[in-house]
């Protein structure tokens, strides 16, 4: 099997990148640029995490973040588009933590990442993909604390799946229901991956984690029931 090694000239160019939006921060006030420097600097952060740069990967994370310090999500769909990122920066952060076994760090970047989700939730209450999102920030806050509280670990985990799982609607989004069998669902995800939708595909993904989640507990005899 071949391992791929972190390329030079990929983290070369995301320290460049980020060299760049850190100085285009000097004007935001120019309409959208916020936004844009927003995606850039996830961009970034991903890219370096997925190539090791753990390093470059949080600066990147936290300076996405900060330019959106002090506001608000609103009730527009620019915002939600907004916060999405601003919460998903939180959520990689959060996994860069989980990575380097920093649990009270990583556990912190997971509340954060939960509570704009929520926040979202609350302004736009039927959108899926939010909410499939939050169910996977959740998921992740479990592991974070898995294993030095595994009662709350598996608190995190249940509500994980009771806000991805929604029995009584098994076929109008994808993976809703349990066995994952239905045509819709399969027709969702060949759609959703034509689309480039990534929350359907992650969907079943979360349940599974959690579900695994879940039972590492109970096999090690930590759950409270």
């Amino acid at each position: 099997m071949t391992v791929d090694r972190p390329s030079p000239d990929d983290i070369d160019q995301c320290e460049a990148r980020l060299g760049v939006v850190r100085s285009q921060m000097k004007f935001l006030w120019w309409p959208g640029r916020r936004k844009r420097l927003l995606d850039q600097c996830y961009d970034i952060g991903y890219v370096a995490r997925q190539n090791g740069a753990n390093d470059l990967a949080r600066d990147s994370f936290r300076s996405g973040i900060a330019l959106l310090d002090g506001i608000r999500p609103s009730r527009t769909k620019a915002s939600l588009a907004t916060f999405s990122v601003v919460a998903a920066c939180h959520n990689h952060l959060g996994l860069q933590y989980l990575d380097e076994h920093m649990l009270a760090e990583a556990a912190a970047s997971f509340d954060m990442a939960i509570s704009v989700r929520q926040e979202l939730q609350r302004l736009f209450p039927k959108d899926r993909e939010n909410e499939v999102y939050l169910g996977g920030a959740l998921c992740n806050r479990g592991h974070a604390c898995a294993d030095t509280n595994p009662d709350v670990a598996q608190d995190f985990y249940e509500r994980c799946l009771s806000t991805i799982q929604q029995p009584s609607q098994p076929c109008e989004c994808s993976y809703w229901d349990e066995q994952r069998q239905s045509w819709w669902c399969e027709q969702l995800e060949a759609l959703a991956q034509a689309l480039n939708q990534q929350w359907v595909a992650l969907a079943p993904h979360f349940i599974d984690n959690a579900q695994a989640g879940l039972k590492s507990l109970e096999a090690d005899g930590r759950t409270k029931r």
